[in-house]
């Protein structure tokens, strides 16, 4: 490419030749910028011996040209070069700019199209020339090699130390010591905690609500978030387990949840390997996804049901403007009448505004709701609701194993299934009065009127679902009577007696 020279730039003019100092360093492990400060010094040094003036300075400090994230002060230096405020680049080495040969023939086109020289305090590379341009590709092509060798050595290093069980470094773990080689056990025994309410169904979100409001902090002394205890209960290290997430089989920004497990037994574990696979398996099933976003967008999906036919309905947008609604939906898998619909801002509203008001006029009826599912919450002694559901499981896939191979009849597979199906209904019947009775403990625990405790930050979605669903068996939403026109008497709730 031709040099720009028709346009003289300022600083020729002048015969002064404006120097920018591009000083970076891939890891700073002190966070003081010592390594960027030396460079700083040798190139004010070369300028001082070229007889060039500093214009400024653009230090990347910690920031790695190899991994091809950005580098803001790089992107500051092309700018202010296509604004005309820098004729020279001076750096202490080649690999200072780039690691990479592709960016380092833009740094080529930069003398090429703006007449920007380069000097390096290992030596001076002149790019207006051939040989110039072969010295800095093969240096830039040598540091390259050298950025491949190293990365892959370090990756070497980690999975042997992975196989080995070593811990890995970074911030302490939730639940041990920074070397990993004790249980704290004030935290352990949150991890239990929240490890069975997590396995037996219980949200994520409501889960981290619960944390926050007993003042419990993660290992970082921050609060907690749905995605930060998602991240403590699938880890391996909770059950004495080393894992390794190999850095390169993935792409950029979609580092996997998972990682494999190369090492067992390393340090004490506080809650079993099989409940740490289940926890694994369970939290990041795709499906457990999809729900919780359709779930927290429609509170009243599955309790709201049609007037017409009695179906529960389901939340979906209006085809045409794209308005959340319910809706008796009409399909092969669903056998609504497909006849009625209301939207989710006028129901949701008038849903909570009946119950809260039945509350607040019903003396003592919240702890008569609450004896009621406390009642109901308790299975036999020693009993895990999760086990169970997932002994169940293995029954069902056993029994069906058994109806393929033709050792039992297909009405003997629907009786016995039959069983199991009644069983695991119990279960997670159980399950979800938990959820109900916390739910209402944690409403009447609060001060205020029934609006102000139903806005209360400790009141999640999950916590308002099960709150209704504590109240009322169903809500029927009938058929509108009277045009357009909203119409507050289409929602009945069908009370618990």
């Amino acid at each position: 490419m031709k040099a720009n020279t028709d346009k003289p730039r300022p600083g020729h003019q002048t015969g002064t030749v404006r120097a920018a100092l591009y000083v970076r360093i891939s890891s700073d492990r002190e966070g003081a910028g010592l390594g960027v400060a030396r460079q700083e010094e040798d190139c004010r040094a070369l300028c001082g011996r070229l007889g060039w003036q500093v214009a400024d300075v653009y230090p990347d400090n910690d920031v790695s040209a190899y991994s091809g994230k950005k580098r803001p002060e790089w992107d500051r230096l092309n700018a202010d070069i296509s604004d005309g405020l820098v004729d020279a680049i001076a750096c202490w080495h080649v690999d200072r700019l780039t690691r990479s040969p592709r960016e380092l023939e833009d740094v080529i086109d930069l003398h090429d199209q703006h007449g920007i020289q380069l000097a390096t305090c290992t030596g001076e590379i002149d790019l207006s020339t051939p040989t110039g341009r072969f010295i800095a590709r093969a240096l830039g092509a040598a540091a390259r090699h050298e950025a491949e060798h190293k990365a892959e050595r370090q990756r070497r290093q980690l999975r042997q130390a992975a196989q080995t069980g070593s811990p890995h470094g970074g911030q302490r773990g939730y639940g041990y010591t920074p070397d990993r080689t004790e249980v704290i056990e004030a935290e352990a025994s949150v991890i239990r905690e929240f490890a069975r309410r997590a396995l037996a169904g219980e949200p994520l979100n409501e889960m981290a609500h619960d944390l926050n409001a007993r003042g419990i902090p993660t290992s970082t002394g921050r609060a907690w978030s749905r995605s930060a205890l998602k991240l403590v209960l699938i880890s391996a290290r909770i059950s004495g387990r080393r894992e390794y997430r190999p850095t390169d089989s993935y792409e950029p920004g979609h580092k996997p949840l998972l990682g494999e497990i190369t090492a067992t037994g390393c340090w004490p574990a506080i809650i079993s390997v099989e409940e740490s696979d289940r926890l694994r398996a369970l939290l990041t099933a795709p499906e457990r996804t999809k729900y919780a976003r359709r779930s927290r967008r429609y509170l009243l999906s599955g309790i709201f049901a049609c007037g017409r036919c009695g179906t529960h309905m389901v939340g979906r947008e209006h085809y045409e403007t794209g308005r959340p609604r319910y809706i008796c939906q009409r399909e092969a898998s669903r056998p609504g009448c497909g006849r009625i619909t209301v939207f989710t801002d006028l129901a949701d509203t008038e849903a909570r505004d009946r119950i809260l008001t039945v509350l607040e006029h019903s003396p003592g009826m919240l702890d008569r709701l609450l004896a009621k599912h406390q009642a109901h919450t308790t299975g036999p002694a020693g009993e895990d609701p999760a086990t169970v559901l997932r002994e169940i499981d293995e029954q069902r896939d056993e029994l069906a194993a058994t109806w393929a191979a033709g050792e039992i009849t297909r009405k003997e597979w629907a009786t016995a299934k039959r069983v199991l199906d009644d069983r695991a209904a119990k279960i997670s019947g159980r399950i979800n009065r938990t959820a109900q009775a916390r739910a209402l403990a944690q409403f009447a625990a609060l001060d205020g009127d029934m609006w102000q405790s139903w806005e209360h930050p400790s009141m999640t979605s999950s916590a308002h679902r099960a709150l209704i669903r504590a109240c009322v068996t169903r809500i029927v939403v009938q058929p509108a009577s009277n045009g357009s026109r909203w119409d507050p008497d289409r929602i009945q709730p069908d009370w618990i007696a």
